[in-house]
This record gives C-alpha cells, structure tokens and sequence, in this order.
C-alpha cells in the first residue's frame, strides 16, 4: 500500500530563473546532466547550447552560477546576460553603416561582449599582478569614456575616444586612426589583446540566454543576432587559442537558430554545438531521461521513492502504461513533464496511490491551460494575436485528431471566419515546426507499423509532409474536446 503524499513532491517552476532564486537546491541536486553537458560547458570547446522551449537551456545558466558560487576559487559566472531583454536598439548606429552588415554586426557585438568580459575580469583578485593591473587600466578607460556593459548605446562614444595604448606592440596599427570605424576597430583591437593576455587560476564564464523568444527575429534582426552568435564563435577560437580563462556560452531555440542569418551556421553548430534533445523512442519508458529527472526530484523529498510512477499512478491510463500515458501528452521537454506533475498535484486530494479520474483531471487542465498556453507563445512568432485565436477557433470547429491538409483548407474555405484570414499551409507548417503537429503515415517509413508518427521533437531534421495525414499533438486533444 501506497502510504507517501504526491503533493509534498518540489517538482520545480516553468521558469529557470526562479528555481535558481526560490529552489536553489533543485539546481544543485536536481539537475539532471543530459549528456554530460556540463563537463563541456565548464572545460572544452563547444559553446553554443541549442534546444527547443523549455529542454533546459536557461536552466545550465542557473547551475553554472550555483557552482561559481560553491567554488569561487575555480568559476566566475556572474548573472546572465538576456539579449530579449536588451534594448537591440541602442546597436544601431555604433558601427558605422559604410562596413559590410555581417561584419558590423559582428563587431557591434564583439565590442559589447568584450566589454561585459573587461569589467568581469577586472575584478578578479586571483589574476596574476601583471594582467590584473592591465586590465585595470582598460576597465578606467572604458569608464573614463563613460562605457558599461549596462548600456550598449554607450558603445557610441568610443567612436570618438581614441584607445591610449599601452602595449606598445599594438601602436603601429593604432597611430594616426581617425575615423569612427577606425577608432572602434582600435578599441576592439585593443580590448581582445587585454583578455588574451589575461591569466588567473580562476576560470571565467560569460552566459548568454534570452535566444528563445523568435519574435525577435521577425522584427529585423536575423542578420543582428546572427552576428552575436559569430561574435562568440570568434572570440571563444582566440581565447582557446591564446589559453585566456575566458568562455563565452551562448544558448539558442533550435528553430531559432535555423532563421538566423549566419554564414558558417551549420558549421558552428557541428563543431561547436551542444543539443538538448530528451525524446528518447524506446520500449522501456522507466530508463528514459525524463523520467529519471522526475524521480531525481522526487528522491530529494522523500529517499526511499524508487519511481514515482510506479509508486503513485495507476498502472495503465487510458489504456496505456502510466509513464507512457503522461510522456505523451508532452514535447519530451523537462518543462512539459515537470509542469504536467505539478497540475496533477493541484489535483491530488490524500496521500497515496493517485485515482484515474484525478489523474485525468489534472491532464485536462495541464491540457487547457499550459499547453494551449505554449502553443499561443509558439505560435506568436509566426502569426499575431488575432490570427491566433483564428487558428484555436479553426482548430476547434474541425474537431478532430487526425486529418488531412485537404480537410482542413476546405474548413478554411467554407466558413467566413476564416476564408482569406488564415493561410492553411503556414499554419500547418508553424505547428509543426512548433511540435504542437504531427505527420500520420500509415505503415511507418519501411513498413511493419499500423501507423507511424513523425514529430519535430522526436527529430529535428523532420520535415512536414503536405500529403501524409496530420495528427494533433495529444497534448491538445482536452483542449478541443477530441480526447
């Protein structure tokens, strides 16, 4: 007999960064390593973290300064830097516009790294004295010309402040500089010589978050955020290249970095990247990595819970294995599952094993008012507010699971509330892109299955297939009453 209570279970937040400042402790003992990750975070090469809505991006960044805290001899990993809550802007206008757009983009950006980096490294008092006092010097002389990493518009007065070079192997290229472009390359110049020289015991991080809300990229701003992400690729090849105790780590939505303009995209993301992909297509759903990082978490409230699944939910919902059940109404996201949990607790009356009905209970509002929730959010960067709730009401009056795109464009183009309103094809396309949609083929891709189901978070590289059959996300089905 079941005799623990669900509800006293920490399953977490939606949002990383409140974890960090309510449960700490939860990104301290609850942090479940997908792939080793953070050995590569702290000590190689790869930079660049990419994942869909709520893999676990930001939550990196939380563990990353919880260990600078609990080691401040080893890590320096100051607050996050969050580029949606940056005013983009203020980078208008610093880089003069006569230099090429991805050079100045990149240089835009360099600058305010570097920056951000100087006035880190500045207040290292392990460095070794000679780099410490030079850096010194550069972090007064960005003062003096009135710079901070809290204001990019600032940027701008180094466009008529020359450097004061103090090394003098850097005076040949920084004598007799007097045009804007000139004086911010001096300046750029000047500040990566400082941080390749820069020695410490201490190991210095820069994160960078904030890459998860696409509507930033509708406004303009590909080539603008493209340019961040050399910035960095670039900067991190000279620090490891010059053996500076610097890492500049950059995380990004996978679907985001896709609309990037990027030149040498995919090659960064080869070479450099780091994927936060959880969907695991097994038969034994208790040895998948979300359920693991469920049972983490509720190992830290009560020790002798072996699987919470087994312990606390009936054995088969619906039909299905429990696990299995509840992994399917998600994007196997820790999010997704982690919130799914957390609804079912609001549902939960007494300890013990939970009842079916209470079960599906909480999966109705989980399905009603999170997951809808994540696909308006998805869908915002496709499409406007009223355009949205278009798509919900369409979605509503087709009422079904599976359909085909014929049935759905002739909902379109029979009924007035959406005939030349709502485009078919786009919104097929953003939700599938989104993972809210999925393609139903018959047989599977080689045969031997009654059907087979074709995800974007079950495989990135998945592309939609207008004339397979389409499935909404089970996820949804409470939400439009086709469950």
């Amino acid at each position: 007999m079941v005799t623990g209570d669900f509800r006293k279970f920490d399953f977490g937040y939606s949002d990383s960064g409140r974890e960090y400042s309510r449960s700490p402790r939860l990104l301290r003992e609850g942090f479940y390593d997908l792939g080793r990750i953070e050995e590569s975070v702290l000590n190689s090469h790869e930079f660049l973290i990419l994942g869909y809505k709520g893999s676990g991006k930001s939550a990196i960044g939380g563990r990353l300064q919880l260990i600078a805290q609990d080691s401040p001899g080893r890590y320096s990993a100051p607050a996050p830097i969050h580029v949606d809550r940056l005013s983009l802007k203020e980078f208008r206008g610093i880089v003069p516009e006569a230099i090429d757009p991805h050079i100045r983009h990149q240089w835009v950006w360099e600058l305010h790294l570097l920056i951000h980096i100087v006035s880190q490294l500045a207040a290292d008092a392990q460095a070794d004295e000679a780099p410490r006092e030079s850096m010194s010097a550069a972090h007064e002389q960005l003062q003096k010309a009135g710079v901070t990493p809290q204001s990019p518009a600032a940027m701008k007065r180094l466009r008529t402040n020359s450097v004061e070079v103090l090394d003098t192997s850097l005076h040949s290229s920084a004598t007799n500089r007097s045009t804007d472009a000139s004086r911010l390359e001096d300046w750029i110049s000047y500040l990566k010589h400082e941080v390749s020289s820069f020695r410490s015991s201490r190991q210095h991080y820069i994160f960078i978050d904030g890459l998860d809300d696409a509507s930033i990229v509708q406004e303009g701003r590909a080539a603008l955020l493209g340019g961040l992400i050399q910035a960095a690729a670039d900067l991190n090849d000279l620090f490891v290249s010059t053996q500076s105790p610097v890492k500049i780590i950059v995380c990004c939505r996978t679907d985001l970095y896709t609309r990037l303009s990027l030149p040498r995209a995919g090659k960064i993301r080869r070479d450099d990247g780091l994927e936060l992909n959880w969907y695991q297509n097994t038969r034994d759903f208790r040895a998948t990595h979300l359920v693991r990082l469920a049972n983490l978490r509720a190992r830290l409230v009560d020790t002798n819970c072996s699987n919470v699944f087994d312990e606390f939910f009936p054995e088969r919902i619906s039909g299905r294995a429990a696990i299995e059940f509840l992994l399917l109404q998600t994007r196997h996201t820790p999010r997704d599952l982690l919130q799914l949990l957390k609804i079912i607790q609001g549902h939960v009356e007494e300890a013990g094993r939970i009842p079916n009905a209470v079960v599906l209970a909480g999966v109705a509002e989980y399905s009603g008012s999170y997951f809808i929730g994540e696909m308006r959010d998805a869908l915002s960067t496709y499409f406007q507010q009223e355009d949205i709730r278009r798509i919900e009401e369409l979605l509503g009056t087709l009422r079904k699971r599976q359909f085909s795109h014929q049935e759905l464009a002739e909902v379109v183009q029979r009924d007035h509330r959406f005939k030349g309103k709502v485009d078919s094809e786009k919104v097929l396309s953003a939700m599938f892109d989104s993972g809210f949609l999925g393609n139903v083929t018959s047989g599977g891709p080689a045969g031997g299955y009654e059907q087979y189901f074709r995800f974007k978070f079950r495989n990135p590289q998945a592309a939609l297939v207008y004339d397979d059959g389409m499935q909404l996300h089970p996820g949804l089905w409470k939400t439009f009453n086709v469950a």
